[in-house]
């Protein structure tokens, strides 16, 4: 009797050792995805959690187990993770200064729930997954990635502009860093896949065709400001719309609506601390002045003709639209 109940408790024992494993296992890699986008259909995954919450005494053996719920995003970046990666000292200062911030949840995920839900009333049946990430490129060009479906976000892109991590950055690109610009980011990126490239000729066209994305995100994030979308300080927004009827007759006077010069785009519509009139009040402006002119153009052309987000997105007669905006400020 004792050798047989030796017995049961060993298979009792062996058991509650299975089921302990499976547990922990299901728990760390194999639950389904919980979104904080209850509203929308979108997959959400904090890579930089599961990753780093790696035990570090069986990297092998766990980090197999994100390898095959993360097979995509091991193709889908630059950034090859392995266990050197997931011992570097940089990046878990990187990481600590993330979780600090965000409590390891997705920051504005209310506003971006509210924008992925627009998206997907203007673009139905079109599946995106998002991923939120960290790793040592603080490339301020590249907040935010789009490739095959899936957005990549660089968490450690939005800590806020006064962070010790962007010290080495000019003043106007720390600004951008800030965490409200997550949101616009996001779907400033998300326009790229929607707006077709053409042959731009002159600058009446680069500022309509650049302004798109703005005019894309005001679609998705209804209300937001105008700060927001160009990452800029509020009052040089405000500075915009005092002198905007002064803006456009400077363009006008100057002969730039139809001009082939490409030192018009480095001048007002590339990132840059301040658009570049050559007046002694350029500092006040905003980089990117002329995709601002842009997205007012387009938002009086919508007004009055009351075409659709996709007609906008594919639209090249640029000159129409103009004509037809009635564009006077």
């Amino acid at each position: 009797m004792n050798k047989k109940k030796r017995m049961q408790n060993y298979i009792l024992l062996l058991f509650a050792t299975i089921l302990t494993t499976f547990f922990i296992l299901y728990t760390f890699f194999f639950k389904k995805q919980i979104s904080p986008f209850q509203d929308c259909e979108l997959s959400v995954y904090q890579f930089e959690q599961d990753f780093f919450n790696i035990k570090k005494d069986s990297f092998a053996f766990y980090f197999h187990h994100v390898l095959d719920r993360f097979p995509d995003f091991f193709t889908d970046t630059s950034v090859i993770f392995n266990e050197k990666v997931f011992l570097d000292d940089t990046l878990r200062s990187v990481l600590d200064s993330v979780n600090s911030i965000f409590n390891r949840k997705v920051p504005m995920s209310r506003t971006l729930e509210q924008g992925f839900c627009n998206y997907q009333k203007h673009f139905p049946g079109i599946n995106l997954s998002m991923y939120t990430f960290i790793d040592k490129s603080f490339d301020y060009r590249t907040p935010v990635v789009f490739a095959n479906g899936k957005l990549f976000i660089s968490l450690h892109l939005f800590l806020g502009s006064e962070h010790s991590f962007y010290g080495f950055l000019p003043d106007y690109i720390r600004h951008s860093h800030d965490t409200i610009f997550l949101p616009s980011s996001c779907f400033m990126t998300l326009a790229g896949r929607h707006i077709p490239y053409t042959d731009l000729d002159n600058f009446l066209e680069a500022i309509l065709y650049y302004a798109k994305p703005y005019f894309f995100t005001q679609k998705m994030l209804p209300g937001i400001a105008d700060y927001k979308l160009l990452k800029c300080p509020e009052d040089k927004i405000k500075w915009c719309y005092e002198n905007e009827s002064a803006i456009w007759r400077y363009m006008i006077e100057q002969d730039y609506l139809f001009s082939t010069s490409k030192d018009l785009i480095d001048r007002f519509i590339n990132l840059a601390p301040y658009s570049q009139f050559g007046l002694p009040n350029d500092i006040n402006s905003p980089g990117s002045i002329g995709a601002w002119l842009g997205l007012q153009i387009w938002n009086s052309y919508v007004a009055k003709t009351n075409v659709s987000l996709i007609e906008v997105l594919n639209e090249t007669d640029y000159l129409k639209v103009l004509n037809n905006s009635g564009y006077k400020p």
